[in-house]
């Protein structure tokens, strides 16, 4: 029994050594593991108050947080920022309200490696919305991410199922 626990606490400190040494072993500098993940950061905060600006459906301030030339990479549709709006301003004419449950998880990726002048910033988060119109509820799940430039909101990418809040409109 004795030589049975040695044995597991020997490979058990040998797969911790390994896995431990690959990780090190990257940086910015040799492109390997170039990059890294943040809880929490600016960066997130920043996407969760644009989230806030949508749901209070505040296109002056919601556009405050993108930059003027933003892409929307909207279910794979390229849209800009006024296109964007316009859609939230569509939503408030019909009266549908946006409620955000919950933002969760929600990270940032820092992406640098040794070929870049400076990172790439993404915010990945997955969003909880509730739609409603006249008692009329729809759920949807929302995959985002963000890509901040220089404090702003460069290009965004969204993945969710548009049937339920197209059936909104009806």
């Amino acid at each position: 029994m004795k030589k049975l626990v040695l044995a597991l606490l020997t490979i058990s400190t040998f797969v911790h050594g390994q896995s431990s040494q690959v990780f090190q072993e990257g940086n910015a500098e040799t492109g390997f593991n170039s990059g890294y993940n943040l809880e929490k950061s600016p960066n997130t905060k920043w996407v969760l108050n644009s989230i806030k600006a949508l749901e209070s459906m505040d296109t002056l301030s919601y556009k405050s947080f993108y930059s003027a030339d933003v892409k929307f990479h909207d279910n794979l549709e390229e849209k800009n920022l006024s296109q964007n709006v316009a859609f939230i301003s569509a939503l408030k004419a019909n009266g549908i309200s946006v409620k955000f449950e919950k933002v969760a998880p929600i990270w940032e990726y820092v992406h640098k490696n040794k070929y870049m002048k400076e990172a790439n910033n993404y915010v990945i988060s997955y969003q909880y919305a509730t739609l409603t119109k006249a008692g009329k509820t729809i759920k949807v799940v929302i995959s985002a991410v963000d890509l901040i430039k220089d404090g702003k909101i460069v290009q965004e990418w969204l993945a969710y199922d548009t049937a339920g809040i197209m059936s909104l409109f009806k």
